[in-house]
């Protein structure tokens, strides 16, 4: 059976979403075998508790993912720092609001604590960290671009620099989206390492500088680590492992997340259920890996190859479903829909929009005799911005 375009779109939101909140109790467990213990010899195979968070409670991977898809949805095709301008509020939101309460990682905190400061997002992100927090939440940008190369790697890299600057990390974030692009145009698994590292060395040392990475890092690192962790991807896919992270590494930084979570994927032959569990029960970042394959996998089989009590019981999966919609509706009419419907306003991100200040009005000039009054222009009133203190302190992942 065929899966169409907008199934696709629903199956890798929901996807991520779903693998992301599979993980999450099983991130910070540093064994697969204490996992078992835990959880029992089969380890997770189901939505758990996790903490003071229901079963089915995704983290901050899902929440970002949430805040990269809206930024898209309202200003995909406008330029690049129109996007990232709608994409630093989005941040922001999501930074300040309430239910970032999921150990959210520090560098994009101390992203959205710069942006909030006012600089610009070429400058927002910390140069050193190669992270996997833009991995986790490039998947949308496979989505909207999945048939223009350029844009596909252009707009991954630019999104990672208002909190990752690190070319590796920025890298990462090209690495994260180009195989949901790559499954989105009907491609099946073979050739997807292939084309994402055509993608990765797509992004080359101008692309690297012009969102912001420094040109020391860009000439000692380049695209050489990216590249090397791809290399380990195709060494380790003849090999079987009950934790992915013994043969890739942990996925704290975004390389080993991206090898990761495709090797969960190619070794489970891209069915759903396999591979978000092959990333769920790992002793690294479980959900972010989990969360990665959940968007490839989704998006290969759509929405109806995922457990539909999965797609039923995730956390706002009523909301990551418009939102998939919504996104698709981007992509199909080529127009941004810069007023969202408010449900699809997770974390309050109208509240940062542009507001009118208060401005005290001027009295009418006075009649000219013999002619009736003039009604005067509008005045011109100044735009204002909403700013914020994100909270600090430290996060799970650089």
């Amino acid at each position: 059976m065929s899966v169409t375009l907008v199934d696709r779109f629903r199956g890798s939101i929901l996807g991520l979403a779903i693998g992301d909140a599979l993980g999450h109790p099983t991130e910070f467990v540093g064994s697969v075998a204490a996992i078992k213990q835990r959880f029992g010899n089969e380890g997770v195979t189901g939505f758990l508790r996790s903490g003071q968070h229901p079963p089915g409670t995704f983290t901050d991977d899902t929440q970002m993912t949430i805040a990269v898809a809206r930024a898209l949805m309202r200003a995909g095709h406008q330029d690049v720092d129109a996007l990232m301008a709608v994409m630093g509020q989005e941040f922001m939101a999501w930074a300040k609001s309430p239910q970032n309460n999921r150990a959210p990682g520090g560098t994009c905190l101390t992203g959205c604590r710069n942006l909030a400061d006012g600089l610009p997002w070429r400058e927002a992100g910390v140069t050193g960290s190669k992270g996997c927090g833009a991995a986790m939440r490039a998947a949308p940008l496979g989505l909207l671009f999945y048939d223009d190369d350029v844009k596909l790697t252009f707009l991954s890299a630019a999104q990672s620099a208002p909190t990752h600057l690190h070319p590796t990390g920025v890298l990462s974030s090209v690495a994260a989206a180009a195989p949901v692009a790559w499954v989105m145009r009907g491609n099946s698994l073979d050739g997807i390492v292939e084309f994402t590292r055509a993608c990765v060395e797509r992004a080359d040392r101008a692309m690297l500088l012009s969102v912001g990475c420094t040109a020391e890092l860009v000439d000692k690192v380049g695209n050489r680590e990216m590249l090397r962790a791809l290399d380990r991807l195709g060494a380790a896919l003849d090999q079987d492992a009950e934790d992915v992270c013994e043969l890739l590494g942990g996925a704290w930084v975004g390389e080993e997340a991206v090898a990761c979570a495709l090797w969960c994927v190619l070794k489970a032959k891209g069915d759903f259920r396999e591979s978000v569990l092959r990333g769920t029960n790992s002793s690294g970042d479980s959900d972010s890996i989990a969360c990665i394959a959940g968007s490839i996998a989704g998006a290969l089989g759509g929405v109806a190859a995922i457990p539909a009590d999965w797609v039923r019981d995730v956390e706002k999966s009523a909301v990551l479903d418009a939102l998939a919609v919504a996104l698709h509706t981007v992509r199909a009419t080529g127009k941004d829909i810069a007023d969202p419907d408010p449900s699809l306003d997770v974390f309050n991100a109208h509240a940062l929009m542009p507001v009118p200040a208060a401005v005290k009005p001027e009295p009418p000039p006075p009649p000219v005799k013999g002619i009736d009054a003039v009604k005067p222009e509008p005045k011109q009133v100044p735009v204002q911005y909403s700013l914020f203190d994100p909270p600090g302190g430290p996060g799970k992942k650089q």
